[in-house]
């Protein structure tokens, strides 16, 4: 078996070192959409929740005090 030398070395790294960086982009995407969509489920969760909150008290305060 030979010994490699520096460029062979030189050239497997950079090679390698470019497959990581399509990998790790790869990763920072699909994270990115995993955030946005943790996100977007935290702000439907809020907003349904308020929004259901208010439909209760809204039917609750007509029901009971026959505003309307």
């Amino acid at each position: 078996m030979t010994i490699p030398d520096i460029h062979d070395i030189d050239k497997r790294l950079s090679s390698h070192e470019a497959v990581c960086a399509e990998r790790y982009s790869a990763i920072r995407e699909r994270v990115g959409r995993i955030e946005a969509l943790g996100w977007s489920t935290l702000a439907a969760m809020l907003t349904t929740g308020i929004g259901g909150l208010s439909c209760v008290a809204w039917f609750f305060f007509t029901k009971t005090l026959h505003l309307s």
